[in-house]
């Protein structure tokens, strides 16, 4: 149960340090004006990739109590549904610019997000050889 706490704790410090970097770094680059010509913000990116990403911690801690041998399997499952839902959720927004405006602010969240999720799941199975 401490894990759950520690790593949705770690992962909503990780989604609020990285947007306002992230929010930081627009502004100096003066691209802020692209948002507007677009129906995405960078909040409603980073709330997606808190949303996914904890869908997959909290799967993730599930299944390695319930299903530790297969946790390898379970965590490649759930990324296939992440990129999937991914697509879904930015698939209107791609090629709407020159120079890919929005596609190079996803990749940094869903990257951000995916390394996230990917620690948690290499954490969890070494827990589990550790205890064999």
């Amino acid at each position: 149960m401490i894990n759950y706490i520690r790593y949705i704790i770690t992962l909503l410090v990780l989604g609020v340090a990285a947007y306002f970097a992230h929010t930081l770094i627009l502004k100096g680059l003066g691209t802020n004006q692209f948002w507007e010509q677009t129906d995405y913000t960078l909040l409603g990116m980073y709330a997606f990739g808190v949303g996914i990403s904890l869908f997959i911690v909290v799967l993730t801690l599930m299944a390695q109590y319930a299903m530790p041998k297969n946790l390898g399997f379970i965590f490649l499952g759930l990324m296939t549904i992440n990129a999937v839902a991914s697509y879904i959720y930015i698939k209107n927004g791609l090629n709407k610019f020159e120079n890919d405006f929005i596609e190079y602010n996803f990749l940094v969240v869903f990257f951000l997000f995916l390394f996230f999720d990917v620690f948690v799941a290499f954490k969890a199975i070494n827990q589990e050889n550790n205890e064999q």
